[in-house]
Formats: structure tokens, sequence, C-alpha cells
């Protein structure tokens, strides 16, 4: 199911919205997904099987690229809530990578004002911002 055999949206949404109760179905589906790295198509079709395994190797992903909305949306489907300092260390990746967007919101949840604060300058300041980046 890979490249151009993916289902298309509307399949796609029959299929989540199904009763269907295979959850090897799912996973395969998801995992057919995440290879072709769509990675918010792999989030549902792991939810819907509650493939604990793959949502939890997917929240690490969404740590290490830096990913807020991702990672909102993997934590959401294990039913958690990350600690600040889960959200902390997404908010130094982000950074790291250059997401100063996502490191300021990812900083604001974890509730460290002093980095929040660093990303407020790079963001206000374009100059500062790119020499942080190279």
């Amino acid at each position: 199911m890979s490249g151009k055999r993916l289902l298309g949206c509307l399949k796609k949404r029959d299929l989540l919205n199904s009763d269907r109760s295979n959850p090897a179905h799912f996973v395969q589906v998801g995992t057919a997904y995440l290879e072709e790295g769509r990675i918010p198509d792999a989030i549902e079709f792991f939810e819907k099987a509650r493939h604990q395994e793959g949502l939890d190797r997917l929240l690490q992903r969404c740590l290490d690229d830096g990913d807020v909305f991702l990672f909102r949306k993997v934590a959401k489907a294990l039913g958690v809530s990350p600690g600040p300092d889960q959200w902390i260390e997404l908010g130094d990746r982000a950074l790291s990578l250059g997401k100063l967007y996502f490191a300021r919101t990812a900083y604001g949840e974890g509730g460290a004002p002093e980095k929040l604060a660093q990303v407020e300058r790079l963001l206000s300041d374009p100059l500062r911002g790119k020499s942080h980046l190279q």
C-alpha cells in the first residue's frame, strides 16, 4: 500500500469511520502511511487500532522532529498530558532545528519563562534569529 496505492481521501475516511474491528488491518494501513512520511494519517490509523507501540514511537519521533502540532495530536491519541520536562525537551529540539514558533509554544507549555524569552527575542529580531540558525 505504498506510494500511489495509499487510500484516497474518501476511502480513508470511510475506513476510519467504519465499525471494522480488525486492529491488525489498521496497523498495517497506518504503517504504510508512516513509511510514506504521512505522519498525521499514520496517527489516525494507529489511534483507531489502539496501537500503543506505534503511537509511542510516533510521540518520540515528534519530539525528535520538534513538531508541537503532531506531538499534541499523538499525546491526545495516547490519552496523556505531557509534563513540563517533555515540553521543554520538545522546545529545545525545535529551537535547535530553527523551528522558533514551535519552540515558543513548547516552552510556554513547559513553563520555561527564560527559554521562552530567549525565543521571543529571536523572533523579534530576524537577523539575530538567522545567526542563531547558522
